[in-house]
Parts: C-alpha cells; sequence; structure tokens
C-alpha cells in the first residue's frame, strides 16, 4: 500500500496502528518511555488526518501544541487538550533523544491516554462519514 500524506484516511489508519501499539505494550509492560512516544505518535497522526481532511497545509512537526492550535481553529473542542497536548510532547522529547530527564516520563501514562482516548473520539466522530478507513 503506498499512502498519500493528502488522505486524512492514510492518516488516521497509521495512528490507529501507533495506539494499538501503545495499548498492546501497556498490557504487557505497564508504563514505559516506547508507550509515551507510541501516544504521541498516535496523537500526532490523528490530529494531521483531522488537519489534512479540513485541507490544511501540511507541517511536518511533532508539536502538538501546534496542531492542536490549528485544530482549534477548525473546532474549539479541541483547546480542552492544550495541556495534555503540552505534556505529551515535552514527554516525547524527553525520551526521544539521550540527554532528558526520564523520570517523570510515563508516570502518568494512564491520564494521558484516556485523554488521548477523549481526543480520538472527538476526531473519529467528526471525521467518520468523510474518512472511511481505506
Amino acid at each position: 500500500m503506498i499512502t498519500d500524506p493528502n488522505n486524512s484516511s492514510h492518516w488516521l489508519l497509521l495512528a490507529r496502528d501507533r495506539l494499538e501499539k501503545a495499548d498492546a505494550l501497556f498490557t504487557r509492560f505497564g508504563s514505559s518511555w516506547s508507550g509515551v512516544e507510541l501516544l504521541h505518535e498516535a496523537a500526532e497522526r490523528y490530529l494531521k488526518g483531522y488537519l489534512v481532511h479540513k485541507s490544511w497545509q501540511l507541517v511536518k512537526t511533532h508539536d502538538l501544541g501546534l496542531l492542536i492550535a490549528q485544530a482549534s481553529q477548525f473546532d474549539s473542542q479541541f483547546v480542552n487538550f492544550a495541556e495534555t497536548s503540552r505534556i505529551l510532547t515535552e514527554q516525547f522529547w524527553e525520551q526521544h533523544y539521550p540527554g532528558g530527564d526520564l523520570d517523570e516520563v510515563g508516570q502518568d501514562y494512564t491520564e494521558l491516554r484516556q485523554a488521548l482516548g477523549e481526543l480520538v473520539a472527538l476526531i473519529e466522530t467528526t471525521l467518520a462519514p468523510a474518512a472511511p478507513p481505506p
């Protein structure tokens, strides 16, 4: 399968894969740095899928705060996820490259996952009619 960065359903496909793997990793091992990275990548792809669906010009970024700000221009409900996005982005960077402080990365994994579930529900409910699975 060749994916298309301008196809929101392709972003959602990749997002669902990351989230499924994060959940499996958590079930098997509990909170982990890798799990935080997978949560972040899932959130990033869900948000980009939503934004691409809204004809947003793709920006290559890992900053969930930026993506939330962009999504909030289309739907004010996204503002509710600004703090979760900030925390998840910070934890992503802490573990992504050596040099970060790993002490708190993943300590709030359950809360982050719950908030991400709410974000996913908002996005999938909004896009359901327009972005069926490929």
